[in-house]
């Protein structure tokens, strides 16, 4: 095979696996590791991608983006959309336990790296059009989950990490004494028990990654994990009226109380030393909180 038709069939692999089931819901299952490299090459195999799917996914992309802004259509995924998306697919992947063995329990750190060398290079959007468009891509990411099961019979347990238990083990429940227990885990918790890596690496990166879609950042903003902190990519969007105004919509959408706190701890957050980005994240918060305040005083007068 070609490396044009391998950068087609993984691509293709991406948009059925990952892409769809992200922004039209439904099972996530991530392929193999792309790694730096072919990441960034993916937009060149867009030939092979669905274009049937490809139009439900725009569809949904555009509602999602109507949400906050008034627009009909929104551009195809970029180059750096898919290197984003891959980058994503990879960091799910470090939360796989069937991805190395005992003896390889090196991949995950290298995997970790590539992950964050390869957001370092996947371009924060030029501006406030292409942010929207990332974000209506990316806006359900944090919504992911995996589901754990753990089986206990009355002679031992096993649990099982986004898998169904084998029915083996389901078997004579009432004669084995079988339970079965069921846990979601939110994308941002799935850093736990990962082979040679603490749970603050994976948030780190994942957080890194946030930065790359600032608009779904700062839509996600009040999450517990990992904590909304101002970045370049998020301070520029703000740093524009159009950006602005966006920011403040996706705000709205958030719990106000926890909105207002977490902007004015994030800007309380930024060095001093960093004097214009401190005073643009103190701005922004002050008048997201006035605007929520008067907002919310018109609600109760109604």
């Amino acid at each position: 095979m070609t490396e044009p038709d391998a950068i087609a069939e993984r691509l293709s692999e991406l948009q059925a696996n990952v892409l769809a089931p992200l922004v039209l819901g439904g099972p996530l299952h991530p392929v193999r590791p792309f790694g730096v490299r072919l990441a960034l090459l993916l937009g060149d195999g867009a030939r092979a991608l669905d274009r049937d799917l490809g139009s439900r996914i725009d569809v949904v992309r555009v509602r999602v983006a109507r949400l906050v802004a008034p627009v009909d259509t929104l551009p195809e995924l970029s180059s750096a959309d898919w290197a984003l998306l891959a980058a994503l697919n990879d960091l799910l992947q470090l939360t796989n336990h069937e991805l190395a063995g005992v003896l390889t329990r090196s991949r995950y750190p290298r995997l970790l790296a590539s992950v964050r060398d390869l957001c370092e290079l996947v371009p924060a959007p030029a501006d406030v059009a292409t942010a929207l468009s990332r974000h209506a891509t990316f806006a359900r990411v944090l919504d992911s989950f995996r589901t754990d099961a753990m089986v206990a019979w009355w002679t031992g347990h096993a649990s099982f990490r986004g898998q169904r238990p084998p029915p083996r083990l389901l078997r004579w429940r009432q004669l084995r004494n079988v339970e079965v227990e069921t846990r979601r885990v939110g994308l941002a918790e799935m850093g736990h028990g990962i082979p040679g890596l603490a749970p603050p690496d994976f948030a780190d990166a994942l957080a890194l990654w946030m930065t790359r879609t600032p608009l779904t950042d700062l839509a996600t903003a009040t999450r517990k994990s990992p904590p909304f902190a101002w970045s370049a990519s998020t301070l520029a969007v703000v740093a524009t009226p159009p950006g602005r105004s966006l920011a403040y919509r996706v705000l709205l959408r958030q719990p106000h109380d926890l909105a207002v706190a977490t902007l004015a701890r994030a800007a309380r957050e930024v060095p001093p030393r960093f004097g214009r980005a401190r005073a643009i994240a103190e701005s922004f918060a002050s008048e997201v909180a006035a605007g929520i305040k008067l907002l919310d005083e018109r609600s109760g007068a109604a």
